[in-house]
């Protein structure tokens, strides 16, 4: 069965979204040092604001995200993207903490359902063999989009002040929030295509159940092992979105071209990542048909590479080179966000894929409560700024490190599907 052309058009929308879904989060890191000065925050309530964003995303994802499984996707992405402009055309009147941290925790709101809404809408418009590239995709918007926008913004911010960075991204939301509304559609039936959700033969459970049935599939090591191995992203890219810019700035003294660099190479990074170990993966599942080889062993095996590059890049003196790991290390970290999906798709018929992804979402997301808090607890008590720092990054790439072991260890399919994909299916992007 092939893909329908314009399923390439619902991704591409997917995609877009992804973009502004990641900038809206990185903002916030962007604008860290003049909104620091201007509401006179120290950083453990600089920390405070980085971590409410995940308050309420995490209960989203898991509530909002599981309605996925039976809801018109549609207009629930409609209604999370309209939430998204809402908080980018109010946050430049905010004028204390507490405005400020009422700001985030909407948006956490709006944003924690959207990578589980987009999940379902790919598990219908693509068949299992195309999962990684389009969760991958997804995700590389999320990473290029910051790559693209930091530059910009940062300019922005210099020229115009830090409220002027929102309310650009206000209008680049509102017009994509346009686009999907002209352009989206609920699944392929409506352009009278075959629905890829009905793909369920090689799921662990293959009809739609409720949360108390779905509930013992969720406490198996396999997926409590994905969410703490995607937990370790969720902690670094957090650290990355609230803290990095102030670590640049304030330890590094960068300012100018080699700060837009510095934030702006590891997204890039991140964004070629996404795309090259996403099509690696999706080529040996169509060669083998073994998710083990295919995701779990690439997730694994990232994951460790990014522990070691976060490690190398807090031990060297030189900038340089440990500007170089900074960029390597959440580029492999981000690749289980892409993977794990594709990784849940297999164990989960996509019936109840909404549940599976929105817990899985929900439980992960949960680390980047505690990141920007402990990271603000150890720069403002440590010795300096820069022990603070160090220390975090220390904690931060020994976690991942042991981590990605077990994960790539641990988590084995109890019965692996030998998928045979058609010739006809084998389509070339």
């Amino acid at each position: 069965m092939k893909t329908p052309k314009y399923s390439w058009i619902i991704l591409l929308i997917l995609v877009t979204s992804g973009m502004i879904n990641q900038v809206d989060k990185i903002i916030i890191g962007l604008v860290s040092v003049p909104l620091m000065k201007e509401l006179h925050l120290s950083p453990s309530q600089w920390g405070i604001v980085g971590s409410s964003f995940f308050w309420f995303f995490t209960f989203s994802s898991f509530i909002i995200g599981g309605m996925a499984d039976s809801r018109n996707t549609k207009k629930m992405f409609t209604w999370i993207s309209f939430i998204w402009l809402i908080v980018q055309f109010t946050t430049p009147f905010v004028s204390s903490l507490s405005l400020l941290v009422i700001t985030r925790m909407v948006l956490g709101a709006g944003e924690g359902p959207a990578v589980a809404i987009s999940t379902s809408i790919i598990g219908k418009w693509f068949p299992k063999h195309r999962h990684g590239i389009g969760f991958g995709a997804v995700l590389f918007g999320a990473t290029i989009g910051p790559a693209i926008a930091s530059p910009l913004l940062i300019s922005l911010i210099n020229g115009y002040g830090w409220r002027s960075a929102f309310i650009a991204m206000g209008i680049v939301g509102l017009m994509v929030l346009v686009l999907w509304l002209i352009l989206g559609k609920e699944s392929p039936k409506e352009i009278g295509s075959y629905a890829f959700d009905q793909e369920d033969k090689h799921s662990i459970i293959s009809s739609n159940v409720s949360w108390r049935q779905f509930l013992p599939y969720l406490l198996s090591k396999n997926f409590i092992f994905i969410v703490l191995c995607a937990g370790c992203a969720y902690w670094l890219l957090s650290v990355q979105a609230v803290w990095f810019p102030a670590y640049f700035t304030e330890i590094q003294h960068f300012d100018g071209k080699m700060l837009k660099l510095a934030v702006s190479l590891p997204f890039l990074f991140a964004a070629i990542c996404q795309i090259v170990f996403a099509l690696l993966s999706d080529r040996l599942y169509r060669k083998t048909g073994d998710i083990r080889k295919a995701r779990i062993n690439v997730a694994g095996i990232t994951m460790v590479l990014s522990a070691i590059c976060l490690f190398l890049a807090n031990a060297f003196n030189s900038s340089a080179i440990s500007i170089l790991f900074f960029i390597l290390a959440p580029g492999f970290a981000i690749v289980i966000l892409s993977l794990a999906p594709a990784i849940l798709m297999e164990f989960f018929s996509p019936k109840n894929i909404g549940k599976a992804q929105g817990t899985y979402v929900a439980l992960s997301s949960a680390t980047s409560i505690i990141a920007p808090l402990l990271f603000g607890y150890l720069i403002q008590y440590a010795g300096t700024k820069a022990i603070g720092y160090s220390y975090g990054f220390q904690v931060t790439s020994l976690v991942m490190f042991v981590i990605g072991l077990l994960f790539w260890t641990i988590v084995r399919p109890a019965n692996q599907s030998q998928t045979t994909i058609k010739p006809e299916e084998q389509v070339i992007v």
